[in-house]
């Protein structure tokens, strides 16, 4: 049986000034300026990488709208051409709003000298 002897001696530290380590210092913010210079990079790279996908879908966004907007072009044009017709003018006016050609006694022309004066009276009634 062996017996074991502690001695226990308290030692105050408080009053232990350490001196600067110069070269560690430096060595410390060279690290941390590095390490921040690294991670500048790396977010830039990121904001980098996000913009370029974002604008890669508004540049696609506003081709499909590009190509919606020339379709729409298309249609009206097609719709100016079709109600500029004189054939569909006049199908209109007689089926769908019920114009007959005018009788002989209905259109009165007026020159530049009678806009002043009335027109002639038409008997309505003889005319229908």
């Amino acid at each position: 049986m062996s017996i074991e002897v502690v001695f226990e001696k308290r030692i105050n530290n408080t009053n232990v000034c350490r001196d600067v380590d110069v070269v560690q210092r430096r060595q410390y913010f060279l690290l941390t300026f590095l390490f921040a210079v690294f991670v500048l990079g790396l977010l830039l790279y990121g904001w980098q990488q996000y913009r370029f996908l974002r604008l890669g879908y508004d540049i696609s966004k506003l081709k499909e709208r590009k190509e919606e907007l020339l379709e729409d072009q298309r249609r009206l044009e097609l719709d100016r051409n079709l109600w500029a017709s004189p054939r569909y003018i006049d199908s209109t006016a007689r089926n769908d709003l019920g114009m007959v050609v005018a009788a002989p006694g209905q259109i009165v022309s007026l020159s530049g000298d009678d806009l002043n004066s009335t027109p002639p009276s038409v008997d309505v009634a003889a005319v229908r």
